[in-house]
């Protein structure tokens, strides 16, 4: 029985456009192998290709205020290292 949930759903597409362009990809959904947390917390989706790095999150309407603080962690990580690039997108439940 499969009750993916949106943000899911979401996910699995960006991790899936990633890996289709040579990306190695980690999501923190079922099915990928789970990235490495950053400052205690774990981001949606990593996609390493060479020295390249993006991280991206997925929010919804119900974790966007609450979620404030993890972006920020993950934008300042990102701004911290060279080639690593940070970028969230929303998604509504349905």
């Amino acid at each position: 029985m499969n009750h993916t949930t949106p943000h899911d759903e979401k996910v699995r597409r960006i991790a899936a456009a990633y890996w289709s362009r040579g990306y190695s990809v980690r999501t923190a959904v079922l099915g990928y192998e789970r990235p490495k947390p950053i400052r205690g917390r774990i981001p949606d989706v990593v996609a390493i290709k060479g020295k390249t790095t993006r991280i991206v999150e997925v929010e919804t309407d119900q974790t966007f205020r609450r979620h404030k603080d993890q972006r920020d962690i993950f934008r300042d990580y990102a701004d911290r290292r060279a080639r690593t690039r940070f970028r969230w997108t929303r998604t509504s439940l349905e």
